[in-house]
């Protein structure tokens, strides 16, 4: 199809049928999604009438028809979503609201009807405006990428527990480990709501575990590391402090007696390398922010932790458009995997922190980066924190930090993009090593490093 025939009679009904033919729209929409739902392109409207996860009829809606949630936006911005590799922030409609609701900013979608509906059929939903781009493509799915690559079966990963004390309360940590004991330590914070696994990929990383010791480690409450040992944990409402998290990476820092650490996170994980560099410079010997801003509002939210909502469902798939349309499709769905796995209300209580705590828009210019080098590097498809963010925090914070933009990835690199992450990661851990003579690019691009753009 073509861009002119977006929401033609004949469109309509091919997206019906790639709909009704979508296994995954068969195993998670059958007997539950029966929301009809009206989708706004430009000045035309239409309701698409959904039963048991299955189109029955797109329609011009009328004085009687119902719906309960809808997305509408300009034409415009419907033909970048409906493209083959959609541009960033168009890629899909959770990523392209966010700039509508939170950022303030024309030429993307907004959500209209009912909000508590949507997050109670948020997997499907997302599922059948996706299927659009594969109905706008004559109807094929996308199929490379699909197949996990082989992976070393030699790799020396070693799985461990420290017991760590945070104001007076042991803390049973676990982590992983490779590389030698005498590497240089390269500490990896996961993101929100998540776990180690997704370092998996650097920890098996034989060039980097050459001169690294990389240690990738559970928060409390999050992967293998079990609650505090203090009484009732069960009845205290979990809200991660910039202060607390902030003290919790050092701690394991000192639990594991790490000599001039390089400090490694995303996301919240990204963010947290601004309070380390303020409160704790001396303690490291680089720190690597990904998907770093200086302010991140907007997603301390009800419906994350919610018990009319499917909160596994919503914390998931929340990822898919935090995601490089371009990544392999094995490694973004592992990625939503991990998520799957999460307790409830841990993923909001990180979140507290990431978007209600975390505020540098004032202070940045206190933080010293002459004493810590600090490298910040952000995704090209990350709609929460893109390069311009990073671009901005290094600019306030000045001499010592960079701001690097990541292209072909988004929000979750070390997962989504595992080999072209890693080669994007290599140069930077050669210039904190000194053995790089050239400066750092700006912008780190796939075909620079030999790596496709697609995978």
């Amino acid at each position: 199809m073509t861009d002119e025939t977006l929401a033609s009679e004949e469109w309509w009904n091919d997206y019906r049928d790639v709909v009704n033919a979508d296994p995954e729209m068969k195993l998670h929409g059958r007997d539950a999604f029966d929301e009809n739902f009206l989708v706004g392109i430009g000045e035309e409207h239409f309701l698409v009438e959904m039963r048991d996860g299955e189109v029955r009829e797109v329609r011009t809606p009328g004085l009687d028809d119902a719906w309960s949630f809808g997305v509408v936006g300009p034409r415009e911005a419907w033909e970048q979503f409906v493209s083959e590799v959609p541009p960033p922030h168009h890629n899909e409609v959770f990523a392209s609201f966010y700039r509508t609701a939170v950022k303030g900013e024309d030429g993307y979608f907004d959500l209209v009807g009912n909000h508590k509906r949507i997050f109670q059929n948020f997997r499907p939903f997302q599922r059948a405006l996706d299927l659009m781009r594969t109905a706008h493509s004559g109807g094929e799915p996308r199929t490379e990428g699909s197949t996990r690559p082989a992976e070393p079966a030699a790799a020396t990963i070693v799985g461990r527990y420290v017991t760590v004390d945070l104001d007076g309360v042991d803390h049973r940590i676990y982590y992983e480990a490779a590389g030698p004991e005498d590497g240089i330590p390269l500490l990896c914070q996961h993101t929100a709501g998540c776990n180690n696994q997704q370092w998996r990929h650097v920890l098996a990383d034989e060039e980097i575990t050459e001169h690294f010791r990389v240690i990738a480690y559970d928060l409390p409450r999050h992967g293998k590391s079990v609650p505090p040992s203090g009484e009732s944990w069960w009845a205290d409402q979990y809200d991660l402090t910039a202060e607390r998290f902030a003290d919790t990476i050092v701690s394991i820092a000192d639990a594991l007696e790490l000599d001039d650490p390089v400090f490694v996170g995303s996301s919240m994980g990204g963010t947290i390398t601004l309070e380390l560099a303020d409160w704790y410079p001396e303690r490291f010997r680089a720190l690597v922010g990904l998907e770093v801003g200086l302010f991140t509002p907007g997603f301390y939210i009800q419906w994350l932790d919610h018990p009319h909502v499917n909160a596994n469902d919503v914390n998931s798939h929340a990822t898919w458009g935090l995601m490089a349309p371009q990544a392999p499709e094995w490694a973004r769905r592992e990625t939503l995997y991990l998520y799957e796995q999460g307790a409830n209300g841990v993923l909001k209580g990180d979140l507290y922190y990431y978007s209600v705590e975390h505020d540098y828009r004032e202070s940045a210019a206190d933080i010293d980066a002459t004493q810590v080098r600090m490298y910040l590097m952000n995704g090209e498809y990350d709609y929460l924190t893109n390069p311009d963010d990073a671009r901005e925090a290094a600019a306030a914070i000045g001499e010592g930090a960079t701001a690097h933009e990541m292209k072909a990835t988004g929000h979750f690199p070390m997962s989504e993009r595992p080999e072209l992450f890693r080669a994007y990661l290599k140069p930077v851990l050669d210039d904190i090593r000194g053995i790089r003579d050239e400066p750092l690019p700006e912008v780190f691009a796939p075909e620079d490093f030999g790596v496709e753009a697609s995978e």
